[in-house]
């Protein structure tokens, strides 16, 4: 598991500076990330849990890392991270969780790749992000490389999976980084 924690620490700098656009000058700090849309399926309210997934449940098993900051770079602690996404097949209504930060912004989840919905969209995870002293954050992730997707549509929000093996079972890890406005 340490090289997961290694490439941790060095793609979230690397998911920071495509996601987020990267340090503009040192007085503008982060760019805020780029904001979309719910769509019909957000539900606000869902149980907070750090897990979709457990061991025999169909799909490829997504271990995601994130980081919530601020637009000076500092760690946003207790951000409530709402997600929600197709099961394995494409398939609505979506898996749905809630969590909260940890005091140096990051989180983690296990869910599982998500579909493709319809069976031509791209697979994509869905993303609210809340903070008191934020501006909310409605955003979603896609996946480089997927055959369904255009990158040239939204390069920021897409993010690179690798590939590993805990217990001798193939997981895919990624990491993302949300910059948040404060009001």
């Amino acid at each position: 598991m340490k090289t997961f924690t290694v490439v941790f620490q060095v793609s979230i700098s690397l998911a920071l500076q495509s996601i987020a656009g990267g340090v503009t000058s040192a007085e503008q700090g982060l760019e805020p990330t780029l904001q979309t849309h719910t769509g019909p399926w957000y539900e606000p309210g869902v149980p907070e849990t750090t897990s979709l997934w457990q061991p025999g449940d169909p799909g490829k098993p997504l271990h995601l890392k994130g980081l919530v900051l601020s637009t000076r770079g500092t760690p946003i602690g207790g951000a409530l991270v709402e997600l929600w996404h197709t099961d394995s097949d494409g398939n609505y209504p979506p898996l749905r969780a809630a969590l909260r930060t940890e005091v140096n912004g990051q989180f983690a989840i296990r869910t599982l790749l998500p579909g493709h919905h319809m069976g031509y969209r791209a697979r994509h995870i869905h993303f609210v992000v809340t903070h008191p002293d934020h501006q909310p954050l409605v955003t979603r992730i896609y996946f480089m490389g997927d055959p369904n997707m255009d990158e040239a549509l939204f390069p920021e929000l897409a993010i690179l999976l690798e590939e590993g093996s805990i217990d001798g079972e193939t997981r895919l890890f990624g990491n993302v980084g949300f910059v948040l406005l404060p009001y």
